[in-house]
């Protein structure tokens, strides 16, 4: 099996890909993006389009299975919301394919993405704010070694943030 690899979201390339994943059960409660291709592309573009966010693609073994945003916590609204360091990344992110569920994709994405956030020498903290109904993310989250820091209403929800300041774990999700 190859390594996780991650390339910059191509909009034109993606944008099918993207909003065929937004359409799945396991991904529309949560991103809310379900619905006609030019509400992906909208989200998409207005997402590629902020400075401190930037949107990638992830595959494995060559096959594209993820989409992903890291972004800068201090320069995002979340930031507001708690007390961000500049030092804080931020990540979102869906595993695309249904079949994929339970496979371990998910896990590996999370490992790599961050192990890579946290080997920059400006992160400091990584964080997440999963809803707090999802229970399957806040678990996974925890498997990862990812820390509950606050609950905050954001975006229309109410969040759990969860930070990392250490390589994430190797146990299960």
């Amino acid at each position: 099996m190859t390594p996780i690899a991650l390339r910059r979201l191509d909009l034109a390339a993606d944008v099918e890909l993207v909003h065929g994943w937004m359409q799945e059960p396991h991904v529309a409660p949560w991103w809310e993006l379900a619905g006609p291709r030019e509400r992906v592309l909208a989200y998409l573009r207005a997402q590629a389009a902020l400075a401190h966010l930037e949107c990638w693609i992830a595959s494995e073994d060559g096959r594209p299975f993820a989409y992903v945003e890291t972004y800068e916590a201090i320069a995002d609204p979340l930031g507001a919301h708690y007390a961000a360091l500049p030092g804080d990344r931020g990540f979102h992110l869906l595993v695309g394919p249904p079949e994929l569920l339970g496979s371990g994709a998910a896990r590996r994405l999370a490992r790599h993405l961050l192990t890579w956030l946290l080997a920059q020498p400006h992160v400091t903290r990584v964080v997440c704010e999963p809803d707090t109904r999802n229970g399957r993310m806040l678990a996974f989250c925890r498997a990862l070694g990812g820390a509950p820091i606050a609950r905050f209403d954001f975006d229309g929800r109410r969040v759990t943030l969860v930070a990392w300041t250490d390589q994430p774990q190797v146990a299960a999700a």
